[in-house]
């Protein structure tokens, strides 16, 4: 194995982006919960303000992480481009903020504080550390946030659904669509993407720029990450089984 320079891969080690934009999210964090969702009550207005920033993450983070990869060859042991590496700094501001309202406000949430350290430690390390192989945390950005908008509206409006009749409504309608939606990205598109990554660094041909071990840690966390999305596409599935169970009990009765 040929030793690893890091040194002319790493373009500089500044963070402006990471912290400014962990200013941003803390930022837009205060105002979904102090302004937006003001009159909510509980853990749903802390879950609500998290569902926002989750929004702007989301959305702006697959645009440009799909134009990274539409601009840039597949090549996953590539030095990190400028572009990529600020999408990462952004990507782990955003984590690191919802990671402290988890441990805050939802400490049991197991999956998501897993999903949240692994996934910062998968670009914090690919940013700061080898210099190479962004394009693989991008493409799983891209895939991964691409389900996160209607994810978002989706879960604001459950919430809602009880005291308002527009919230029910965009429940009621968008949840067959983001189940299904949900479930092609995460049991299709994950899947195939995830092989297609294990498939180049579990044979070691990034060896020259990525440590096999850490190459292989990156892995697992993709891996583990995609059973974990089998458990909430199991959970959506069957919660969509039962709301259309009731809501035909609910038909047959009314007829009767």
């Amino acid at each position: 194995m040929s030793a690893i320079d890091h040194s002319s891969s790493l373009p500089g080690m500044d963070s402006t982006v990471l912290l400014v934009s962990a200013g941003l999210f803390a930022a837009l964090y205060a105002f979904g919960y102090f302004v937006v969702f003001r009159n909510w009550k509980g853990k749903n207005r802390f879950e609500a303000a998290s569902c926002g920033i989750s929004m702007v993450h989301a959305t702006a983070s697959c645009l440009l992480s799909v134009y990274d990869m539409l601009k840039n060859p597949w090549k996953l042991d590539a030095p990190n481009t400028y572009l990529e590496n600020r999408i990462m700094e952004f990507s782990v501001a955003y984590f690191a903020v919802d990671l402290l309202h988890y441990l805050l406000v939802n400490p049991s949430d197991y999956l998501y504080i897993f999903h949240h350290t692994a996934t910062s430690f998968y670009m914090l390390s690919c940013r700061y550390f080898t210099g190479h192989g962004a394009l693989s945390a991008i493409s799983l950005i891209a895939a991964g946030e691409a389900t996160s908008p209607f994810q978002n509206v989706w879960t604001v409006s459950r919430m809602a659904r009880t005291g308002s009749a527009l919230a029910n409504r965009i429940y009621t309608s968008l949840s067959p669509f983001f189940t299904v939606y949900f479930t092609i990205m995460r049991c299709i598109v994950g899947p195939y993407l995830t092989w297609k990554l294990a498939a180049f660094y579990f044979a070691g041909k990034a060896d020259a720029v990525i440590p096999r071990w850490l190459a292989y840690s990156w892995m697992i966390t993709v891996i583990l990450a995609i059973f974990g999305s089998a458990i909430w596409v199991y959970k959506l599935w069957t919660g969509l089984i039962r709301f259309y169970s009731r809501k035909e009990k609910a038909r047959t009765q009314k007829l009767e």
